[in-house]
């Protein structure tokens, strides 16, 4: 019992002198200057390989998000090299049924991926059918939905359900009016949930009227507008997206249709 209470005692002792010692060493350590500036650079250091670390994960940040944006920019391209093969495919469809029918079609438009006609020619004489050009009137509506997220996108309404005096040109969305006259135009545009668009009416290329819808949450609707306007023989005449309210899909379907339609009022 004796030698276990020495032993003990001594153990004792030895721990107690080294955390005094420890102490005195940490202390002096404090008071050398060298120490201290030692500190200090890894102090510092360690600031700037969190602040490296930070922006690291900024950089993975942006190349996924630019890497998201490219793949977007390709499907979007890709897309409006379908439609403008779409497209000329359905003009040769429609220069075909003219020819065969015995109708004049004197001027060829052609599409650019932004969507804007260019006329190779102006129309010569439209009143060159074997219709009454007294008579013009169209409607035509959207077929399906149709993605529209860029401005000044052309709506081609494909579906044509009345063309009296064939002005309407359901691929490329353009009535050209084959007489001078005063016109009534009108066209309705459904969007749902969170797409938001302004759409205009064009004649040739300025803004006759314009109208904004957003639904917003789980709201299902359309929005109409009208024009009354002086339209010469010629003009060409449309409805497009606005410049800055854009987004979403213009919808058409068995429950509600996306249209368009003109008459000459006299």
């Amino acid at each position: 019992m004796a030698w276990l209470m020495f032993i003990s005692t001594c153990i004792c002792f030895f721990f107690n002198v080294s955390i005094h010692v420890s102490a005195e060493m940490i202390e002096n350590l404090y008071d050398n200057p060298d120490f201290n500036m030692a500190m200090q650079k890894i102090e510092e250091m360690s600031m700037i390989m969190r602040k490296q670390g930070e922006h690291i994960i900024l950089l993975e940040q942006k190349t996924i998000e630019s890497q998201n944006t490219a793949k977007k920019q390709n499907d979007r391209i890709a897309q409006l090299e379908a439609r403008i093969q779409e497209l000329k495919t359905g003009c040769k469809a429609e220069e075909n049924t003219s020819e065969n029918s015995g109708k004049d079609l004197s001027s060829e438009i052609f599409v650019t991926p932004l969507r804007k006609f260019i006329r190779k020619e102006r129309l010569s004489s439209l009143q060159r059918t074997t219709q009454n050009t007294e008579t013009v009137a169209f409607f035509a509506q959207l077929s399906s939905h149709t993605h529209a997220f860029d401005a000044h996108r052309i709506i081609a309404f494909d579906k044509t359900i009345t063309n009296v005096g064939h002005a309407y040109h359901p691929y490329s969305g353009t009535f050209i009016a084959p007489r001078s006259g005063v016109y009534v135009f009108t066209w309705t545009i459904r969007l749902y949930g969170d797409s938001y668009h302004t759409t205009e009416l064009m004649v040739n290329n300025q803004i006759v009227n314009s109208v904004y819808y957003s639904p917003h949450s789980n709201v299902d609707g359309g929005v109409s507008g009208t024009a009354v306007v002086q339209v010469n023989q010629g003009d060409d005449v449309f409805v497009r997206t606005g410049a800055n309210y854009h987004f979403g899909v213009i919808r058409s379907d068995s429950v509600g249709r996306s249209s368009f339609a003109g008459w000459i009022l006299m």
